[in-house]
């Protein structure tokens, strides 16, 4: 896009998480990384020959959708890495678990990069001439240690420029954990949280339901997988979203959807070849990869939004758009600006 000098892709992984930053002067900042065999891992491989400098990666927490292909981009790039961000979650005395925490110790004593604690109140990038920052509103030291499992502990990183939240990262956490710590701050677009099946979207559905309302973000990408195992993206999470006029697009399409498509393995859109990303390595792909620009302090959608709603109003139930209101035979809701 002319005149953009940031962008932001969000990639089809499957039932995992990944994003990419490529910052004005080419740099990466990476907020989670997929499971092992992440298509990222390919990507990255490719450019060997030019290889950008990654100015941070960033774990929300340390789940293997989260963070499984981490030692396989350190072991490749650990000399172009400036610095890994991650929280204290994992069992100590358990070494599977801490295998993540091990690679990128390994190459931190190598001299490679530092290992920074993912905590509220960090500024992990900034550029005053875009007037833009990211940074983590949670957890605190407090709250990362006494947490009693990953997913409560998510790190909510928050995209901002000029002062205002565009971009919210917030994990596995609660729904209502992100909109307290967001408080009064709105972002324009919400990643999952928990690929579309936050954990109190069922066990408090007044809380939860509120927490949407009070958030009202106008975009929400979630990153599912086709065949998992979980009910993601759950309905009742899509539908109250639609209900607030906000925008959702899945990577991967899911049995709500269309149960033909799916047998047949026919892509709604392959948004990572439309993008020239790396596809998954499994699954069907609804929307794919997705890109968003920063052009004068808003976040600009990638050309491929209109030919994506009509492919997805094609569908048997578009839960997105049925969230939205829309049946049959009226006019199609238009791509959120």
């Amino acid at each position: 896009m002319n005149g953009a000098r940031l962008r932001v892709d969000f990639w089809d992984v499957a039932q995992a998480d990944c994003s990419v930053v490529t910052l004005p002067d080419g740099r990466l900042i990476i907020i989670d990384v997929g499971r092992v065999g992440s298509p990222l891992v390919d990507w990255l491989n490719e450019r060997r020959g030019a290889p950008p400098e990654i100015e941070s990666i960033v774990l929300t927490h340390n789940h293997v959708d989260h963070a499984g292909a981490l030692c396989s981009i350190v072991a490749e790039h650990k000399r172009r890495i400036r610095a890994i961000w991650m929280l204290a979650d994992r069992n100590a005395s358990d070494l599977r678990e801490m295998s993540l925490f091990r690679c990128a110790e390994q190459a931190q004593r190598e001299g490679c990069f530092p290992i920074r604690r993912l905590e509220a109140g960090q500024i992990i990038w900034s550029d005053s001439g875009l007037d833009a920052s990211l940074r983590v509103i949670h957890p605190s030291f407090t709250e990362n240690i006494q947490a009693t499992s990953p997913n409560p502990t998510s790190g909510l990183v928050l995209f901002e420029s000029a002062g205002c939240p565009l971009i919210a990262w917030p994990g596995d956490l609660d729904i209502t954990r992100v909109a307290e710590k967001c408080g009064s701050g709105t972002p324009w677009l919400l990643f999952g949280p928990h690929h579309g099946g936050p954990t109190d979207i069922k066990t408090s559905k007044i809380a939860a339901s509120e927490a949407i309302h009070r958030l009202s973000p106008r975009r929400v990408f979630i990153s599912v997988g086709t065949k998992n195992s979980y009910s993601h993206p759950r309905p009742r999470y899509i539908q109250t979203l639609g209900n607030d006029g906000c925008h959702v697009l899945c990577s991967q399409l899911t049995q709500r959807c269309e149960m033909e498509r799916i047998r047949d393995e026919a892509h709604v859109f392959q948004g990572s070849a439309a993008l020239g990303l790396r596809p998954p390595r499994s699954g069907v792909s609804c929307r794919g990869s997705w890109r968003v620009y920063l052009h004068d302090g808003r976040l600009i959608p990638d050309q491929f939004d209109s030919i994506h709603l009509e492919r997805i109003a094609k569908l048997r139930r578009p839960q997105c758009l049925y969230g939205r209101r829309w049946r049959r035979g009226i006019e199609l809701p238009k791509a959120v600006a």
